[in-house]
Parts: structure tokens; C-alpha cells; sequence
């Protein structure tokens, strides 16, 4: 719950195909569900999102395309993509691979954060 809490998005997303774009690399992902979102609207269906090459190289975060992963990240005005749109996943983003049992946690945070008890 702390760690939802922090950040701005959480999302669940189904990674599709990732591509270098010079030093950043461009993953297609199908947005599957959006728990949180922060100043900009994240709707399902695909979307792009970008991780430095640098980070990538340190596996932080893993990304595996044909995957399914729970995305937690922040809207930091220093970190914005390259391109037009999309999300940014940096080492301060959260992204493990998603298990289905996370489904109505995330709901049940979802309602919490509602109510202000984040």
C-alpha cells in the first residue's frame, strides 16, 4: 500500500514488441487495466513506454516482451519521453511480472485512495 501510495500511475500492462530509438528504448504495451493515474489520463489499449537504454542495461526494471507486468511509476517533469506520449519507467518505477490474484488488491487500494487514506 506504501508503494502505491507514492506513485503516480499503476497500471497493468501487456508488453508487446521493444525497440531501441537511439538512447532510449520504445516497448509497445496494451494498457489491460489502469488502477491510478496521475496528472495525465492513461486509458486502456496500447500505448508506448519508454526506459533509458542505461537502465535497461542493469536490469532495472526486466522487460520481456509477450508479459504481463504491474507498472507503478511517477510523472516527474525531468522524465519525460522522447517521443510523443507514453509512460516512462525509470529505477525508481516498480514494474514485476503481474499475478492474477493482484486484480482486487489493486481495486481495494484503488477504493482507499478514493477515500484519502493514502
Amino acid at each position: 500500500m506504501k508503494k502505491y501510495c507514492k506513485k503516480d500511475f499503476a497500471v497493468q500492462a501487456h508488453v508487446l514488441k521493444g525497440e531501441r530509438a537511439g538512447e532510449w528504448w520504445r516497448f509497445t504495451v496494451n494498457l489491460i487495466s489502469v488502477y491510478k493515474q496521475g496528472e495525465r489520463r492513461l486509458r486502456r489499449g496500447d500505448t508506448l513506454l519508454w526506459v533509458r537504454a542505461k537502465d535497461l542495461a542493469c536490469r532495472c526494471p526486466k522487460i520481456k516482451p509477450g508479459r504481463k507486468y504491474l507498472l507503478l511509476g511517477s510523472d516527474d517533469e525531468e522524465e519525460r519521453a522522447p517521443g510523443p506520449g507514453g509512460l516512462v519507467a525509470d529505477r525508481s518505477s516498480l514494474l514485476v511480472p503481474w499475478k492474477d490474484l493482484w486484480g482486487r488488491r489493486l481495486r481495494k487500494f484503488q477504493q482507499r485512495d478514493k477515500r484519502g487514506k493514502c
